[in-house]
């Protein structure tokens, strides 16, 4: 719920903080006053279109911020946590500042943020019903979840849409697999030219890597004798002076000495290990010897291996090492293709099935929804004619939904009404009278009110064109609605104003070179006073005073 408002220069508002509580809160004032600036207020911090023309003489920008309990509102708290913009507290800020050039920027718990995501969560915590507004009641998806919620069919609401997301996505296989069979002559001709290629190439997991390095080895085996050769010589086997003949000598020479200072011995010890070091080296080159071979033949075919599979290669745009892996994914590809008819065939049956199951279940999700129209229907429109239009006829339209399989069903919602004998029934839509939309909708959610999710309701002057009785009805039909939800009303009316739980009064004073607006918690005698001028006008007497008086004795 909302539970505080505060605006810094907004048009004829220097500074204003307000607190709101559970129930009904009237806003009253005299004609002319801008009642209905409050309102503008909220709409402006919730993402409505901003001007510069809203900022006010005192600075260059105007300030807006709304506070909302949200430890009742799951849906509210969902959406804060998605976006990671919940705080430890149930508390959810919402503010927005406007420049003088008309540049405007909101926060959402003191992150900033765009407006498409702030007027989403706005439609979690508050409704604003205004007369020439286009407000949530006026579309037909909310119109179709007024009745669905009315209904109570979640679950045949979410099957519906679950299996047809199933069925689009499915659908959309099976377009992708026909397009691929239409080309896949081609393609398959294609495929087995190249695997034709690479299968006779006989191409084996890291063949490449290995005849590049027998390569090496042939093509450098004149030079790789020559110096390992060279090395072992080095060694052990040059008869006049080796590395394994010095290290002896030099091994010899320590061990004489070897009394005379402790620390020769670890030096003894590093050359026996250097000695067996050069044994084991010396083995591993004769060895290597051993597999050196001079062969001019094997050399040409490596050499024309390789080229063959550079070639290939570089006609597929791939390194020589990827074809191996190249040729297998070639090859399940083809697979795929030639077994696509069987995959088809599998995925239709699937559809077929998928659509049974939608057919079944939308239908039983159509049925639930024309019986409880009828009953909502129903409710409607007996508090309609309450409301000051007797002769109004409500009704809830079906029309076959143009989507196939659509996740809302077999058809279209669409709220319509005839307000007076004679005339032909409209969409909510296309009513011309604020009045009439104004009361149709107070009536829509008196009906539903259990089914609301919205929290927070707001009218504005939902009370226009309407008087005496009728506006005694609207009074007490706006009480009842506020002991589900905090409704805030905007009245011209004393019979609807004396229904309120906290009451709003708003002022504008001209001074001399400045025009300024106030709105005022009024206490119960300033209730009272306020009441006696709606009733009386200018002048209050004790009479009207008297009768403000029992007005409000009655509603308590």
């Amino acid at each position: 719920m909302l539970t505080q408002v505060t605006i810094h220069n907004l048009i004829t508002i220097e500074k204003l903080l307000l607190e709101f509580k559970t129930g009904t809160t009237v806003i009253t004032g005299e004609t002319g006053t801008g009642k209905s600036i409050l309102i503008d207020a909220i709409e402006l911090a919730l993402g409505a279109r901003a001007s510069e023309q809203v900022v006010g003489p005192l600075g260059d920008k105007t300030d807006i911020t709304l506070c909302f309990d949200a430890s009742k509102l799951p849906d509210a708290r969902a959406w804060l946590s998605q976006y990671d913009l919940s705080e430890d507290t149930h508390e959810c800020m919402i503010r927005r500042t406007i420049t003088a050039d008309g540049r405007s920027r909101s926060y959402i718990n003191g992150m900033p943020t765009t407006l498409a995501p702030l007027r989403a969560l706005s439609e979690l915590l508050i409704d604003i019903h205004g007369q020439h507004e286009y407000h949530s009641l006026l579309k037909m998806e909310k119109q179709r979840d007024i009745l669905d919620d009315f209904s109570g069919h979640t679950h045949l609401v979410d099957q519906v849409k679950a299996i047809a997301e199933d069925w689009r996505a499915l659908n959309q296989e099976i377009i992708s697999l026909q397009k691929r069979m239409i080309e896949r002559e081609t393609q398959i001709e294609l495929l087995q030219f190249q695997l034709h290629e690479l299968t006779e190439l006989n191409i084996t997991p890291d063949e490449f890597q290995a005849l590049d390095l027998e390569h090496k080895q042939l093509a450098h085996a004149d030079e790789l004798l020559q110096n390992i050769n060279q090395s072992v010589a080095c060694l052990t086997e040059n008869e006049e002076v080796n590395a394994l003949y010095l290290l002896n000598q030099a091994l010899h020479a320590l061990e004489t000495v070897s009394q005379v200072d402790p620390k020769i011995t670890a030096w003894i010890g590093n050359i026996k290990s250097a000695i067996i070091e050069i044994s084991e080296v010396e083995n591993d080159l004769h060895r290597y010897l051993e597999t050196i071979t001079l062969d001019p033949e094997r050399l040409i075919f490596i050499e024309q291996r390789i080229s063959a599979l550079f070639n290939l290669a570089r006609k597929h745009k791939i390194s020589p090492n990827e074809l191996f892996d190249f040729q297998q994914n070639l090859s399940k590809e083809l697979n795929e293709i030639t077994k696509s008819d069987e995959r088809l065939q599998e995925f239709i049956q699937k559809r077929e099935q998928l659509e049974k199951n939608y057919l079944n279940t939308a239908k039983k999700l159509s049925a639930s929804r024309k019986k409880f129209a009828k009953q909502l229907t129903d409710d409607i429109e007996g508090i309609i004619h309450t409301l000051g239009l007797p002769h109004a006829e409500f009704y809830i339209e079906f029309e076959s939904e143009n989507m196939d399989f659509s996740p809302h069903g077999l058809e279209r919602i669409i709220f319509q009404i005839k307000t007076n004998k004679g005339q032909t029934k409209e969409a909510l839509a296309k009513i011309a009278s604020g009045g009439e939309l104004s009361r149709i909708s107070l009536a829509i959610y008196i009906a539903t009110a259990k089914a609301h999710t919205t929290p927070t309701l707001i009218f504005d002057e939902v009370d226009v064109g309407i008087s005496g009785g009728t506006a005694e009805i609207v009074g007490k039909l706006l009480r009842r609605l506020g002991k589900t939800h905090q409704l805030i009303c905007v009245t011209h009316l004393p019979q609807v104003a004396v229904q309120g739980d906290q009451h709003l009064r708003v002022e504008k004073i001209t001074h001399a070179n400045s025009t300024k607006t106030y709105i005022k918690m009024l206490s119960s005698d300033e209730k009272i006073k306020e009441i006696a001028r709606m009733l009386g006008g200018i002048e209050i007497t004790p009479k009207t005073l008297a009768h403000a008086e029992e007005m409000l004795e009655k509603v308590e």
